[in-house]
């Protein structure tokens, strides 16, 4: 297909609804799909204290790499690479394949050795550099405020469940209709939002966690891990299409009004 057609407004609309219907199976799984039957069996055995260790190691680990290890992300992949690419290209796909075996491995290894916690700031920062990834292959960057709190809501979201992911994707996209427009600067409380994530991080992983500390039963909770960041991965594709299916459509009726005027 030529470049022509691809920028036309009837191909675009046309790719903006696919992307929609996939988002709406997206949320249509998390409204009605349920967490683990494993949270019934353990919910009186999980202490009380451990969600707050949780939540906030995972408020640490988003505050430790966004003043320090963002840049460090950065240099593991290629980022020339990533941003020619179209969101499906195969330097992405190996980078994503290494990132799920690398997590999985050491989730089940810290898993088998009964320690649950130290691992979050590998699994956060593994988290990251996924989207990162995503981002660049969708052409859009990451290491600015703006982008860093894009991020840090998108995470947000891809975790929530129920009628409050339908709320949060309706928010996200409202600012993806502002975020790319010329001289646009959206920073909001960074705190608050890191605050909102590690929240719903911490609220989702809560009970393989736990499990993550009994040792040998603790490698199924340490496999969990490739399961929360394809999950990320998968909405942040939907998302950034979109966003960057927004862009195009309006680059395109730009095109067509200029064209009008001009006869």
């Amino acid at each position: 297909m030529s470049d022509q057609k691809k920028d036309s407004i009837k191909y675009i609309r046309r790719e903006l609804r696919r992307v929609r219907a996939r988002e709406t199976e997206l949320l249509l799984k998390s409204r009605y799909g349920s967490k683990l039957s494993l949270e019934s069996v353990l919910n009186k055995y999980v202490p009380d204290k451990l969600e707050n260790t949780l939540d906030n190691a995972f408020r640490e680990a988003f505050k430790l790499i966004f003043a320090r290890g963002t840049g460090v992300i950065g240099k593991t992949f290629n980022e020339d690479k990533l941003r020619k690419s179209k969101g499906t290209d195969l330097e992405a796909q190996k980078l994503w394949a290494k990132d799920m075996l690398i997590t999985g491995v050491e989730g089940a290894g810290l898993g088998l050795a009964g320690i649950g916690l130290p691992d979050i700031p590998i699994f956060t920062g593994m988290l990251l550099r996924t989207v990162y990834q995503t981002a660049l292959s969708y052409q859009f960057e990451y290491t600015t405020k703006t982008e860093l709190m894009f991020i840090l809501r998108l995470i947000e979201a891809a975790l929530a469940r129920g009628k409050h992911a339908e709320e949060l994707s309706a928010e996200l996209d409202q600012l993806m209709k502002e975020i790319d427009k010329e001289d646009y600067h959206y920073y909001g409380n960074m705190n608050d939002q890191i605050a909102r994530t590690s929240k719903a991080l911490s609220d989702e992983m809560l009970y393989l966690k736990f499990v993550q500390t009994i040792p040998l039963v603790g490698v199924a909770g340490g496999l969990s891990n490739p399961i929360y960041l394809n999950k990320v991965k998968t909405y942040a594709d939907v998302k950034y299409r979109k966003r960057r299916l927004l862009i195009r459509l309006r680059e395109a009726k730009a095109r067509a009004k200029a064209e009008a005027e001009s006869e």
